[in-house]
Order: structure tokens, then C-alpha cells, then sequence
């Protein structure tokens, strides 16, 4: 980073206010560039300090503000404003409360890169192979595209603290959902408010005319079809606004996002309706031709009720069906599985913002449920989970990424991470058709070596067996637990494996699994429980059965409690299998 040359101007009043009970007068100071000539400006930030809105003004106009805990010294970290799309332009930030004595205006930085902060992906809390942002906070994930052999993972962002606020997408991008570079924002506030969640969809046809300058391949597809984005926004006029639903759109690969001029595509309809899901139908009941189709957006509308709209533009909506009484609120997903991987038996699923779901039909325009609310996931930290869409049809899978909500993350510049991405799969059971839920096969490319294959016979609650060869806190287990006796025994099994002191048991007397106090009911399987730990710096995954119950939970290892996993349980009745991999971190060898 370089410093500039800055232009402070105060403002003719000051403002008084009261903190703790004493006064201290603040004045309004801004940081002006007369030409700019980076991409980026960096804004000091102190977690703790006095909050200040600051306004982003381009020869005089407002572009956007936010509300900042600005440093007076001593800054955490650097919140990063891009300001590349006005290079030449005067450049004006606004801090409408700062003290006289605050060092803002002198620690304020500009460069051409996004970040040059020596800790950056280094920090001691950072999650090792699980996305979390650069800097601020981030919770939903968003906007989830794929687009010629690159996953788009765009995020709840606040790009100026580590508290939720300020609401805008982040932009990182992948070609293996592991490693990720982290772009700059996005979408961000405008006129219509704050950017709250949404999806994201790769016009192959330009349906929407947004694409003015079509190219076509050998074979007379649109070789540059626009890649669009769907959100919520909300709370225009500093959160005193309505929710409406807007579109933003790239016609350069996602490189850069326009903001449509049409806004919003669609207005507030009732309460906090939010997170459009938008996804492509095709009419398989006239013929093969891809065109023969339209848009459906998936939007929670208040309470526990959702509705579905159709359009042929992904500009014009129309209401075309209600789905009540999902059992869950928000963040709604909908998508198509095959049963047991036969294609000529599959189902919809339709879910909602904490995991519950429902299986139907759908045949463009109704959803018919016919089974659910069910859930795979229990409890823990696991929310506002998303599957991308234009996955192709050779891959065939639905990759879903899930915000771990509620980590603690102490003194990090950066606040909360996402799930491992997870396959998402429909299989018969006794009970009927479920939803399972597994890690992706691009997990096992973090595997250093295989540092345990393990077998033990339990002796007893008081005589603990220790797992050896674990190394790191980084680890991918494999467990299987053969319990030799038959689910229907009075015989109470109980078997505890601990490991960060985070403790895992199963009860056979009540068929439930436990993690760190979160539990759900889980069956044997022809007398065997098959576990799936993956373990971070700060969160452990757990799937069970093949991913008919999953687990995500945060937690802080505070005295750095090393991986030591030992394992319990009632003597002569349960053989434990374990095969342990120690995996490596994502960041060794990030470019910045």
C-alpha cells in the first residue's frame, strides 16, 4: 500500500453527543483524492471504537455509505473499498462523527491490491480448509454459480467490521470448492437498500436481453451468455425501507457486476419477503430443445409461508404458486434429485433457512408435497445452507454450502465460516425417501497420508481406549461402530469418543446421537454406525449413516487441547474401525 495526499475538510458545525456520561464533541472529516488511480482504498477499523457512517462520494455524488468503527489509531485491521470502476474521478469519504484528535485521515491507505497485511490467511483462529472472509463478517451464502469450470461463491459481507451490518456480497472463486480467492465485493448497497441474500443463474439463452452483444460457438450456442444475480434489498434510507428483489449482472465471466437499471425486478409484496431462489425449468413434456422452458424464483414471504413466480425474461415475474407451512423460515432452496440415482424416478425438493424440507412434484408452475417437513440437519451451528445451480450435467451433483452460524472467532479481523461443501443425495429408506447429505469427494484431495487404520474392542465405560497416530488439528475420520447385538436388545450401549474436548456419543437404548449436546435420532444399520468426523481450528462435522444426520458444530479450543481422541463404551459389545487422515491447510500457498 502507498499513502496519498489527503484533503481535510470539517465541517462548519460540530456535533455534540454524550458516551459514558461525559461529552465529547465530534466533527464531520473527509478523505478526498482528486484523481483516483488505484483500485483500492483502505479504511482503518478499530473493533470496539465509536461507530460513524461514512458516505462514498464520486465528483460529488453519492454512490454508497456505510457505517464503520472507524480507528483513531491503532487499527485491527483494513476494511477495503473499491474504488477501480472511477479511476480519474474525485474521490471523496465522508465521516460524519469523528473526534479532532482521531489519526483516521493519515492511516487510510490506497492500493492497486486487495490486501498486503502480512497476517492475512495466517491468523492463529483461521479456518484451515473451511471459507471464511478475508476481513469483516460474513453469515448466508449467496449467488452460488458455476461457470466454465469456475465455482462462484458469493456471501453476506459486511466488509467493515466484524458484526453483522452493512450488508453487501462478497465475491470468492474456486475450481475445486477448496481453494478460494477472494475477489472484491460484488453487489453492495444502493438506492434500494442493503443486499440481503439471493442466488445466482447463468443465462445460457440471454432470455433476458441483458447480453446486447451475443457471441455464438461452432455449435450456435451463445458463447457469452450473461451471468445473473438475484437479492433481496432492503432498508433504503438507512434500514427504514421496504424488501423488494433486485438483480445485478455480469457480461464479462463475473469479473465485474452491473447494477440493473430496472430495479427492483420485483417490489415489496408482504412482511420481510426475501431470498429469491432462482433456477431454470425445463418443459420435458414437449421436447429435448433447451430453450423450452422458463425461470422459477423460489421467495419467502412472512411467517412460515413461501411462494413461487414464473417468468420467461428473468425480469417479468408472475405468482404462480404458494407453498405454506414448510415448518421453517427464509433462505428457501428448490431442486431436483434422482431416487437412489435412477433418473427415471426423481422428486423435488423444497427447503428452507434452518434445514427442514419437504419431497413433491413439480411440474413448472405447482409444487405438490408429498412427504415432509424432515430435516438432516440438527441443531449446532448450521443455517441459510444454498446448492449451486448449472452444475453440469455430466458432474450431475447438488453442492451445498451452509453458514456455520454462531462460531466465535476472539480478536480475529474476520467472523464466521461456512460448512465443508456437501453432496446432496435422495435415497429410499424403510421410512420412505430422505435427503442425505455428504462431503464432497474433493475433501479427500487434503489428504496428507493415511495416519490411523484402527481397530479396537471396547472394555468398559472406566477404561477409555486412546486412538493413536493423530497428528494436527486439522483430520478427516472414518468410524464405524459394530455394536454385535441387535437394535432391538434391552442391553443399553453407550459409546463416547472425545477429541479438542469435543465429546461424541451414541446411545443405543435411545438411538440417538450426540454432539457436544446436540443430539438426533440415528438407527443402526445391519448393526453398524458409520461416523464421518472432520475436524477445523474452530468446527467439527459430523455425518452419520452416510449422511442421514449431519452435525456442525463451532467451538474455541482455548487451551489448545491437542487432538488426543479416546473412545468408551460398554465392555465386549461394540468393535470400533477407525481410519484417521491428517489433512493440509488451503492456505500454504495463496497468492494474495
Amino acid at each position: 500500500m502507498k499513502q496519498i495526499t489527503i484533503f481535510l475538510s470539517h465541517c462548519l458545525f460540530a456535533i455534540a453527543f454524550f458516551m459514558s456520561g461525559a461529552s465529547a464533541q465530534t466533527t464531520a472529516q473527509s478523505f478526498e483524492i482528486n484523481k483516483i488511480s488505484t483500485k483500492f482504498v483502505h479504511v482503518p477499523v478499530k473493533t470496539g471504537a465509536a461507530k460513524t457512517w461514512v458516505t462514498v462520494n464520486i465528483d460529488g455524488v453519492l454512490q454508497h455509505e456505510f457505517e464503520v468503527e472507524l480507528a483513531p489509531e491503532n487499527p485491527d485491521f483494513y476494511a477495503t473499498l473499491e474504488v477501480g470502476a472511477w479511476i480519474g474521478k474525485k474521490l471523496t469519504l465522508t465521516a460524519e462523527k469523528v473526534t479532532p484528535d482521531s489519526k483516521w485521515l493519515t492511516l487510510t491507505k490506497t492500493s492497486n491490491e486487495l490486501s498486503d497485511e502480512p497476517l492475512v490467511y495466517k491468523e492463529e483462529l483461521r479456518p484451515q480448509f473451511h471459507f471464511a472472509p478475508r476481513r469483516g463478517w460474513t453469515n448466508d451464502p449467496n449467488g452460488l454459480v458455476f461457470y466454465k469450470g469456475t465455482y462462484h461463491l458469493f456471501f453476506q459481507h459486511n466488509p467493515y467490521g466484524t458484526g453483522w451490518g452493512n450488508m453487501t456480497w462478497g465475491h470468492a472463486v474456486s475450481n475445486d470448492l477448496l481453494h478460494w480467492n477472494e475477489k472484491a465485493d460484488a453487489v453492495i448497497p444502493d438506492k434500494n437498500g442493503v443486499v440481503f441474500s439471493g442466488s445466482g443463474v447463468v443465462d445460457w439463452n440471454n432470455t433476458s436481453g441483458l447480453q446486447t452483444k451475443p457471441l455464438k460457438d461452432k455449435n450456435g450456442k451463445i458463447a457469452n451468455p450473461p451471468l445473473v444475480l438475484f437479492h433481496t434489498s432492503t432498508g433504503a434510507d438507512r434500514g427504514k425501507g421496504e424488501a423488494s428483489q433486485s438483480m445485478n449482472y455480469s457480461l464479462d465471466e463475473g469479473k465485474t457486476w452491473i447494477n440493473y437499471p430496472g430495479n427492483p425486478v420485483i417490489p415489496h409484496l408482504i412482511g420481510g419477503n426475501r431470498d429469491p431462489k432462482v433456477f431454470w425449468y425445463s418443459d420435458k413434456s414437449k421436447d429435448s430443445n433447451p430453450k423450452n422452458g422458463h425461470w422459477v424464483m423460489a421467495l419467502y414471504l412472512d411467517g412460515q409461508d413461501y411462494a413461487l413466480f414464473s417468468s420467461a425474461n428473468l425480469i417479468n415475474w408472475e405468482k404462480v404458486c404458494d407453498i405454506k407451512n414448510v415448518g421453517c423460515s427464509e433462505c428457501p432452496d428448490m431442486f431436483e434429485l434422482p431416487v437412489d440415482g435412477n433418473k427415471q424416478n426423481s422428486r423435488w425438493v423444497f427447503w428452507g433457512g434452518d434445514g427442514k424440507y419437504l419431497i413433491g412434484s413439480f411440474n413448472g408452475k405447482e409444487f405438490t408435497k408429498e412427504s415432509g417437513p424432515f430435516t438432516t440437519k440438527y441443531g449446532g451451528n448450521d443455517y441459510a445452507a444454498q446448492s449451486y445451480s448449472d452444475i453440469p450435467e455430466a458432474d450431475g451433483r447438488r453442492i451445498q454450502f451452509s453458514w456455520m452460524a454462531g462460531g466465535e472467532y476472539p480478536k480475529m479481523p474476520f467472523n464466521q465460516q461456512f460448512t465443508v461443501p456437501r453432496n446432496l443425495t435422495l435415497r429410499s429408506t424403510p421410512e420412505g425417501i430422505r435427503l442425505f447429505m455428504e462431503p464432497t469427494k474433493e475433501l479427500e484431495k487434503l489428504r496428507i497420508s493415511k495416519e490411523a487404520d484402527f481397530k479396537t474392542t471396547l472394555q468398559g465405560m472406566e477404561s477409555p481406549v486412546k486412538v493413536p497416530a493423530l497428528k494436527g488439528d486439522l483430520l478427516d475420520l472414518e468410524m464405524v461402530l459394530d455394536l454385535k447385538i441387535p437394535p432391538t436388545s434391552d442391553t443399553t450401549v453407550v459409546i463416547t469418543a472425545e477429541i479438542f474436548g469435543q465429546k461424541i456419543s451414541y446411545n443405543l437404548g435411545n438411538q440417538k446421537i450426540d454432539l457436544g449436546g446436540v443430539k438426533a435420532p440415528l438407527a443402526p444399520i445391519k448393526n453398524q454406525i458409520k461416523l464421518r468426523i472432520i475436524t477445523d481450528r474452530t468446527s467439527i462435522e459430523l455425518f452419520a449413516n452416510d449422511g442421514i444426520v449431519q452435525i456442525s458444530k463451532c467451538f474455541v479450543n482455548k487451551d489448545k487441547v491437542p487432538a488426543n481422541m479416546t473412545i468408551s463404551g460398554n465392555k465386549g459389545l461394540a468393535e470400533v474401525k477407525i481410519k484417521s487422515f491428517q489433512l493440509k491447510s488451503v492456505w500454504k500457498n495463496l497468492k494474495k
